[in-house]
């Protein structure tokens, strides 16, 4: 259910990281396999004689993007639905975030915990008196080091991990034990999804007594393992004709259906509602999410000079007229200020890319005229202008560079100006 949009429609988002992590380690991205592209890229940067390590801290810079891109909305949908303890087989943080959203108004109150085979956190005793729901990321959470799993050995590890009498959450595993499980899209081949669910139950998958649910599709697209759960495993329902973003959205329409009032309390409404417009004339700073802080900067001296500035993404929800929102957006927008950076020098269609496109195919309209100019290149670091990763578009005469994104009086001067005539022009004055 993890996907990233894009001006075409979605990608998942762990083959987009894979991608990106390549491009990080310099190994080609050739023929990488369907649905084990992280393992792939890995392992061929490991077969140059480089060290594991690398791979952890490098998928972690890579994977700071995904922190800033939209939720995927089957992602919010789960979250809304009132379930408590949710077990999840990735690494990123969407889930917490999705459920921040959706039942506290983004404030950052769902507890997190992560196993590691070195590292064993498990869930505490009474994590069932109070109503904070808990993410527990089973195979290991984004971190510089070794701690969550990448390659398939890293996934064996943690599987023997779970064995251990020492190295196990036995707090978690007994809970799970007297509860029905819903299986949803696991990035865990199917084997290791029934094995994981056999590890639930501390008995054998015949004796089980008790119903689960699932809706996966490394699960029913493996004939062979279905026939196996249906022969030993009779209280496993297996919902074969749909996969888990339709059964996550069906699950979500019923349970509204059922629950109308229960839902206006869960969902806020200023999360299920269109996001928010830009100002019309606004300015629109488009930044790759590494720079986030430089880019802070510059915010915050504009709107001190009173300029309304559009500048966090949270407010582009993903959803099937995503791509529609953000070209409105950038179209009612007065200036838009692409930041560049070295972190900006990638073909990957990375989130600033699509609102770069976006802004690039807007000018083609508009005829060029300094005193009224729309393109607001600024420079962050050495990056030059003309560097080929860059849109051509951008080496024009009102490029600004803003070292580590410190404003200067005349670049906030200069925008100022622009703003204010494309406010006075919107009024009519001009």
């Amino acid at each position: 259910m993890l996907t990233v949009p894009e001006s075409t429609g979605y990608k998942f988002l762990y083959p987009l990281l894979a991608q990106r992590l390549a491009s990080y380690l310099h190994v080609s991205t050739d023929d990488l396999p369907e649905g084990a592209e992280l393992n792939e890229v890995a392992c061929r940067y490991l077969s140059k004689g480089k060290p594991a390590q690398q791979i952890y801290s490098a998928l972690k810079a890579v994977a700071a993007e995904a922190e800033s891109l939209p939720i995927p909305e089957p992602v919010l949908q789960l979250a809304a639905i009132p379930f408590q303890l949710f077990i999840s087989a990735s690494f990123d943080s969407a889930l917490a975030r999705a459920l921040n959203q959706k039942r506290f108004g983004g404030k950052a109150k769902t507890r997190v915990l992560a196993n590691a085979p070195n590292e064993v956190q498990d869930l505490p005793g009474d994590w069932n008196s109070t109503e904070t729901p808990i993410v527990y990321q089973l195979m290991g959470k984004l971190s510089a080091t070794p701690a969550y799993a990448v390659t398939q050995e890293d996934v064996i590890e943690f599987f023997h991990s779970l064995q251990s009498e020492t190295h196990r959450p036995a707090q978690l595993f007994s809970e799970l034990s007297n509860r029905n499980l819903l299986v949803l899209g696991t990035r865990l081949s199917g084997w290791l999804t029934s094995f994981l669910m056999r590890m639930s139950k501390r008995q054998r998958l015949s004796a089980n007594d008790s119903t689960d649910y699932v809706a996966d599709d490394t699960v029913t697209n493996d004939k062979n393992l279905v026939l196996f759960l249906e022969r030993f495993s009779r209280g496993t329902e297996i919902y074969r004709d749909t996969d888990p973003i339709a059964f996550v959205g069906e699950l979500f329409r019923r349970w509204v259906e059922v629950h109308p009032e229960a839902a206006q309390t869960i969902v806020s409404p200023a999360v299920v509602a269109v996001p928010r417009q830009v100002q019309p004339g606004c300015v629109f700073l488009s930044y790759a999410s590494e720079n986030r802080t430089a880019v802070q900067k510059i915010k915050d001296a504009l709107e001190q000079n009173k300029v309304d500035v559009f500048f966090d993404r949270d407010q582009l929800q993903a959803g099937s007229n995503w791509d529609a929102k953000l070209r409105r957006n950038i179209n009612e927008c007065g200036l838009f200020v692409p930041l560049i950076s070295k972190e900006t020098l990638t073909d990957d269609d990375r989130y600033f890319r699509i609102e770069w496109r976006a802004a690039l195919a807007r000018t083609q309209a508009m005829s060029f005229d300094p005193e009224h100019a729309f393109l607001l290149p600024v420079l962050i670091d050495d990056t030059p202008l003309k560097h080929p990763a860059l849109p051509p578009e951008f080496a024009v005469p009102q490029a600004t560079s803003l070292p580590g994104g410190d404003p200067t009086p005349g670049f906030v001067q200069r925008v100022v100006q622009l703003y204010r005539r494309r406010q006075l022009a919107r009024a009519g004055a001009v």
